[in-house]
């Protein structure tokens, strides 16, 4: 049954005219259309699709059918096409995206002006518009044959060119390279497979075919050569089976290629193994978990520290998460040796859990520092920066700012950094809210993980290194003395504080 599919159709000689020069068109258009796609030139392409028409109707105004005669008319027109953008773009205002919505619509509606008011223009129009494969004479034939062969033969003779030109045009003037002159070759290239594209899909559809197979080679390979292989081979698969589809449907055939390579191009966004959508999402709940785990251990870390215990309740406030969410977390890293319960349910790191704990802490305030030093940027902002930067930053990195800085022992907030080899000299200190009236001390650290509160001790001059005494306390509220200034602090301020008793 499927072996009669495909058979049946080529007992038929205008199939297999369709057939052949289809994926002709299909090759044709995959390959030149990366080039395209690389220079982000889609809408001149669809441009010159439309901008060709009079060309193809003055040809055949002047000597009939002929098929060279056709091809140098279309080929003609979309060259003048492109210098007229050119010399609109340079001589005005106007940007080269506007430059060619206005060359272009006017081309196309003096070809449709042509075919309308001059009786010797027989063209069919609809055809002319959306192809007819279906229709492919022997000369037909031979035209795209040749138009295949000098367009594949130009790539590969001047690949070098294009390629540099597509990848850094700058780079390409500096060597001497006329970029310019580059640049029309390609737009009488792609006027010539226009030309070859007539009779498959028409002016209207082509730029979906030149297009879409070389977006589609795009998602699933960064290298050049690999790209041209895979736009090909996609838009002759998309012919055929457009082809096969218009022939047992009824459908129009140029109308049934476009769809066909569409549905491959959103196949390949969605499934793709390095760019798709579903592997994207994959990877940022990966991300997500990963990170997660990673605020769990160096939040049992920093609450060990403070309180020499920590629970599931005092975590999961900690980082603002559901207990719910935590116990998953909890149970992937008791899954991995990271952590470990006690008796009384507390949650300790293990040794590996410790160390990872203090890696991260050692990425994190070391981004901080250079951040605050390198970047400029305050001291109240750099936690959020480097709590996303953390996590993902390879280790030769991490070591590399550590040097650059200096090898520094403590970042912006006072909190010690740990060293490269994973021992950290922690301080003896205390929430500035556990000193009574009289007491003094010395800012150790401030915390970073509220903004606001950072900003106000920072316009307070509440930094580390800096003295102070607690001169009076109200419900709720604390004030202390700076040499001569008072301030006032709430126990949420209050307690995002770390003092050495003086």
């Amino acid at each position: 049954m499927m072996y009669d599919l495909f058979i049946e159709p080529l007992q038929y000689q205008f199939m297999q005219r369709a057939l052949i020069a289809s994926v002709m068109v299909g090759v044709i258009n995959g390959a030149l259309g990366c080039f395209i796609i690389l220079r982000r030139m889609a809408f001149i392409g669809d441009a010159l699709s439309h901008a060709i028409l009079p060309g193809v109707v003055i040809a055949f105004m002047v000597a009939g059918k002929g098929h060279f005669a056709l091809f140098l008319g279309a080929v003609f027109a979309g060259i003048v096409t492109a210098l007229l953008i050119g010399f609109v773009n340079r001589n005005s205002r106007i940007k080269e995206d506007s430059a060619i919505g206005v060359i272009f619509i006017g081309m196309f509606a003096f070809g449709v002006l042509l075919i309308g008011r001059l009786q010797a223009v027989h063209l069919d129009l609809q055809h002319f518009l959306f192809g007819d494969p279906l229709g492919v004479s022997p000369g037909d034939l031979y035209l795209t044959g040749i138009i295949g062969i000098v367009i594949l033969g130009s790539i590969t003779l001047f690949y070098k060119q294009l390629q540099l030109t597509s990848f850094d045009p700058i780079m390409a003037t500096a060597i001497g390279m006329n970029t310019g002159m580059v640049h029309y070759f390609l737009m009488g290239i792609l006027s010539m497979t226009i030309v070859a594209s007539l009779q498959a899909v028409g002016i209207i559809l082509v730029v979906a075919m030149l297009i879409t197979p070389g977006a589609t080679a795009y998602l699933l390979t960064e290298r050049l050569p690999k790209m041209l292989i895979l736009a090909s081979l996609i838009g002759a698969t998309a012919a055929i089976i457009g082809l096969y589809i218009s022939y047992w449907m009824n459908y129009s055939s140029g109308a049934a290629m476009v769809i066909v390579v569409t549905l491959m191009f959103l196949i390949t966004l969605i499934f793709a193994p390095k760019q798709g959508v579903l592997i994207k999402i994959i990877q940022r709940k990966r991300a997500q978990e990963r990170h997660l785990n990673d605020d769990v251990l160096k939040a049992t870390y920093q609450l060990s520290r403070d309180m020499q215990e920590t629970n599931l309740s005092q975590i999961a406030e900690y980082l603002g998460i559901t207990t719910h969410l935590l116990k998953n977390v909890l149970h992937k890293l008791l899954q991995k040796q990271l952590i470990m319960h006690t008796d009384d349910e507390s949650i300790l790191l293990t040794e590996d859990g410790k160390k990872h704990a203090l890696k991260l802490i050692r990425s994190h305030r070391l981004w901080e520092t250079y951040l605050t030093e390198q970047a400029g940027l305050g001291w109240e902002h750099v936690d959020e920066e480097a709590e996303r930067l953390e996590h993902d930053l390879p280790d030769d990195i991490v070591d590399e700012i550590d040097e650059r800085l200096g090898y520094p022992e403590h970042d912006p907030h006072g909190a010690p950094i740990p060293k490269k080899d994973g021992t950290i000299r922690e301080t003896e200190d205390h929430p500035l809210a556990s000193l009574h009236v009289g007491e003094t001390g010395i800012i150790t650290r401030v915390s970073d993980q509220i903004p606001e509160v950072l900003a106000t001790l920072w316009n307070a001059g509440l930094i580390p290194n800096v003295q102070l005494t607690v001169t009076e306390r109200d419900n709720g509220t604390m004030h202390v003395q700076v040499g001569e200034k008072k301030f006032t602090l709430d126990d949420k301020a209050a307690s995002r504080v770390m003092v050495r008793k003086v």
